[in-house]
Formats: C-alpha cells, structure tokens, sequence
C-alpha cells in the first residue's frame, strides 16, 4: 500500500524547529551523539526528537549502522529542504535586523522647489552611501500637495517652508535652517551688465519665470515689489520646475527667484547671475515635517540625522547669509 504523507497543515502544526536543526546537523556529522553535544542537547532529547518527526513523516529518514547514521532518500530529501528552511529563516532575521539598524526598507520624503537646496542631496547620499539597501524616494511638490500626501501616509517625511493655518494640523516639524532668496538672471542679460544701482522698480517690467500666483512664495514676492514699487511683476511665465527655469533665464532672457544656496551652484558654473538685490526673510526656515504622533522607522531617523548634519554645515558655511557678497 503507498504511503500517504501527511497533510499540509499536520505537518506545519507538529513539526518544530530543533527537529529541522537535527536533521541538518545529523546529515553533516552523521552521529547522532555528535549532533546532540553541538546543539547542546542530550542524546535521548536527539533520539525523541528524530523518532517523533520520522512518526508525523510516517518514513525512516536515517539508518542506524555500527559507522553511524546515514540519510535514507526520504532523509537526503529533508536534508536538503531543512537547510533551505534554516537559510531563510536566517535570511528574515538578518533582514528584520538590517530594519531596526535602519540599514535596509524604504523611505519616501516630499519637498519643494523652494526648500530643494544642497541640504536634502547631501543628506540622501550620505545616507545611500552607508546604507545601500534603502529604496529612498525623492517627490517634488507644491506646499498644499505634499502636506495632504503626508497626512494621508504617501509620505514618510516632508523638507518644507514654516507656514501657518490649519493644514499644519496634525503635522509636527523641527527647523533645520534659514536661507534667503534671491534674483537671478543670466549672465548675459543686459540686467546683470549694468553699471548702475538695481531697485525693483527697475524689475517690474521685466520678463520673468515664478511659482504660480497661489504659491507662497509667489504671494511673498508680490507683497514685497507691492511695498516698494506699488506694482508686481507683470510678465511672468508659470512654472515650479527648477530645471525649466533654469534654461528659461538662461535662453530667454528672463528673472527668476532662486534660493540662495542653489543659486550660488549655478552662478558658480557661471550658469546664471545673482543680482544684488537682497530679499532678507522673504519667506520661512526650511523645516523637517512629519505625521504629529507617528514613530519614525529607523530608516527614516537614519535620514533626519543626515539632514541635521547637513543643515548645521550649510549654516556653518554661511552660504545663506553670503548672497549679498556674491
């Protein structure tokens, strides 16, 4: 009569871990006595443990000879697979203990053009460079669209600008620096050639590229040339995109607003201008925001020191404070 092998679940509920260790252990030494002193049990528990597990199996997994035992093809079968099970269940503690060390999962943190500074880069290589395994993602959005995506849990973390109102409910942030803005065009632009005093009266006629008029740091700028001219910018192309504006102050002869730290990269490179022009305070400090209440992965924590360390060398350096020299 054929042997029947015992069901999915009977096997699951009765076979136990030391007896998987067993039969690893007693395929490479082939002793049962052996076996029993280098997993530190008695003979007679090794002995239990082997008859018990032949009994669910209903099979004899070793042969029993006078040079010790070895493996029945039932035997060289479980041999085989216990290794297998043993390997992954070392694999899932190592994983489980890469994510408490904040070594390896995955992080997803929001920010905006306006807080995309030399800060956030540093921060993620550093932290990619000791880490590896982390899937880290990096989304660019508007003040409103991140706020709703890290409340609704999309986002692990958000770099963005101190605002007020109620859509700061519910969120918690800690400020990592200040910077300040500034004009940019390109080094070409008759603006940036000229010999005499720039006031924003002589901007308000100009070509420029900005956030959307809804944007706060669109309505900062507004108030601010409102102050002083009583007049805002009144050619302005519509865009958030830090690449796009780029190469439309560069080609088009046009002005734009720049953090300080970004602009002070590209005018390095000779890319674009700075104009002397200072917007001191024009809008918040740049701060880390997260859900009010929630515990960080480790991951995640990992990923704020990163950003403390940076913020504290960009402020060290001054560059913030730099712009009106450069």
């Amino acid at each position: 009569m054929p042997h029947t092998p015992p069901s999915e679940w009977f096997l699951r509920s009765r076979l136990k871990l030391r007896q998987l260790l067993l039969v690893s252990t007693l395929g490479e030494l082939g002793s049962l006595h052996k076996s029993a002193s280098q997993l530190a049990m008695t003979q007679p528990t090794a002995t239990k443990l082997l008859q018990d597990l032949e009994a669910t199996l209903g099979v004899t997994l070793f042969e029993r000879s006078k040079k010790g035992m070895a493996p029945t093809p039932y035997g060289v079968a479980l041999i085989r697979h216990s290794r297998s099970l043993l390997a992954d269940l070392d694999g899932a503690r190592n994983e489980i203990q890469a994510l408490a060390d904040g070594a390896a999962g995955t992080i997803a943190i929001g920010t905006m053009t306006s807080s995309a500074s030399v800060v956030l880069p540093r921060a993620v290589a550093a932290l990619a460079l000791h880490r590896p395994k982390l899937h880290i993602s990096i989304i660019e959005g508007t003040h409103a669209m991140l706020v709703t995506s890290l409340k609704a849990g999309g986002l692990d973390l958000m770099l963005g600008r101190v605002m007020g109102g109620a859509q700061m409910d519910d969120l918690q942030y800690e400020v990592l620096y200040r910077d300040d803005f500034c004009i940019v065009s390109s080094p070409a632009h008759p603006i940036a050639r000229s010999r005499k005093k720039i006031t924003l009266n002589s901007l308000v006629d100009q070509r420029w590229v900005l956030p959307p008029s809804s944007a706060p740091l669109r309505q900062r700028l507004d108030i601010l040339f409102m102050a002083q001219t009583e007049s805002r910018p009144r050619y302005a192309v519509e865009s958030v995109s830090l690449l796009i504006n780029l190469r439309m102050i560069q080609e088009g002869s046009m002005l734009g607003v720049m953090p300080v730290d970004i602009a002070r990269q590209f005018a390095r490179h000779k890319l674009i201008a700075i104009l002397p022009i200072p917007l001191n305070d024009l809008f918040g400090p740049v701060a880390l925001f997260t859900r009010l209440g929630r515990s960080l992965s480790p991951a995640s924590q990992a990923l704020v020191e990163e950003l403390r360390k940076a913020s504290v060398s960009v402020v060290s350096l001054g560059w913030a404070k730099a712009s009106a020299a450069t």
